[in-house]
C-alpha cells in the first residue's frame, strides 16, 4: 500500500505534456530519480536529484525537482535519503533556516550547527556552482564540559534562501575534513505562527503533519536588553499543547522583546535540516500585570 501511495503521488507529479513518454523511455538522471523514487530507492533517487540539480537551470525543473523532493518525504521524513553515517569527529550537524519577521523588518537566516569532540576551524556552506552564500556571516564556539562542544555557522541573508543544490564542507583543526551535498526544499509549512493581538499570538495549522516527522516546535523566547545588547532571559519549548499568551507573572515590570517561533523538522540522512518561522516584537510588562 505505501509503494502504492508513492506511485500514485509521483505520477501526479509528472508534468502531462509530450515530452513525458520521452521521459521513460530515456536514461537521464531525472528519469533515474522517478524510477528509484517508484521503487523506494531513497538513496540513490537523491544521488540521481543531486545529478539533475548540477545539469539542469531550468526555473520549470526546479519546480519539478522539489516536488519530487517533498514526494520523497513522506516515505520516512528524509532519513533514508543518505544511509552514510557522519566521520566519527561529528557527533551531529544540523541545519537551521530561519525566517524572522518582526514590525517594519525582515530577515532571514541560515545556521549550520556541527558538534565534534575535535575543534573545528571552518564550516562553509555554498550553493552551486561554487557561489558564496553570503558575506555576513559568523562563527561560534559553544564549549560543553559534558558533552562535545558545538560549532555555529551564522549567514545573515538579505532574501529566503533558494531551493537546490548546496555544498558543506567542514574542517578541523587537526587536517579532518568531510563534506556533502545539501538540498533545500520548498514547501508549506505543516503549521505556522501569527499574532493574534497585542500579546497574543495563534498557530495556524495549514496541511496534515508528517507521521514519519518530529511535531512541530513551537518556542516562547523572552529578550531584555542588558550591557548594550539583547539577552535571553527566559524560555520555553512546546511539541505539543502549544499555549497562545505569554505567563509574564514571573517577570519584573520592564519593556522586552518577546520571540515566537514555530519549527518543522526533516532530515537527510544524518543530517537534521529545519526550518523555522519567527515572529517578534516588544512586550510591556507593567506594575499591574
Amino acid at each position: 500500500m505505501q509503494r502504492l501511495s508513492v506511485l500514485l503521488g509521483t505520477l501526479c507529479l509528472v508534468p502531462i505534456t509530450a515530452n513525458s513518454v520521452e521521459w521513460f523511455e530515456s536514461n537521464t538522471p531525472l528519469t533515474q530519480a522517478h524510477q528509484r523514487l517508484l521503487d523506494n530507492d531513497l538513496e540513490n533517487m537523491f544521488v540521481s536529484l543531486v545529478e539533475v540539480w548540477q545539469l539542469e537551470h531550468n526555473k520549470n525543473i526546479k519546480n519539478h525537482l522539489n516536488d519530487l523532493l517533498n514526494q520523497s518525504l513522506t516515505v520516512d521524513c528524509g532519513k533514508g535519503l543518505d544511509g552514510t553515517p557522519l566521520p566519527n569527529w561529528l557527533t551531529a550537524i544540523n541545519i537551521r533556516r530561519l525566517d524572522i519577521r518582526s514590525p517594519g523588518r525582515d530577515a532571514y537566516q541560515v545556521l549550520v550547527d556541527a558538534k565534534s569532540p575535535k575543534e573545528i576551524n571552518n564550516i562553509q556552506l555554498t550553493q552551486w556552482v561554487d557561489k558564496p552564500f553570503s558575506g555576513d556571516t559568523t562563527f561560534s564556539k559553544i564549549a560543553r564540559e559534558t558533552s562535545d562542544s558545538s560549532y555555529i555557522k551564522r549567514y545573515n541573508l538579505n532574501s529566503k534562501p533558494d531551493m537546490g543544490l548546496y555544498r558543506l564542507d567542514i574542517s578541523s583543526t587537526e587536517q579532518d575534513s568531510w563534506s556533502t551535498w545539501i538540498i533545500f526544499n520548498d514547501s508549506k509549512a505543516k503549521q505556522t505562527v501569527r499574532w493574534a493581538s497585542k500579546d497574543k499570538w495563534t498557530v495556524d495549522k495549514n496541511a496534515l503533519l508528517n507521521r514519519y516527522c518530529p511535531l512541530p516546535k513551537l518556542d516562547v523566547n523572552v529578550y531584555d536588553y542588558i550591557d548594550g545588547k539583547y539577552k535571553e532571559i527566559w524560555s520555553r519549548e512546546y511539541e505539543s499543547d502549544y499555549p497562545t499568551s505569554l505567563d509574564s507573572s514571573n517577570l519584573p515590570p520592564n519593556r522586552y522583546i518577546l520571540a515566537v517561533s514555530m519549527t518543522n523538522h526533516r532530515w537527510q540522512g544524518p543530517i537534521s535540516i529545519e526550518q523555522s518561522q519567527v515572529i517578534s516584537k516588544t512586550y510591556d510588562v507593567s506594575l499591574e500585570d
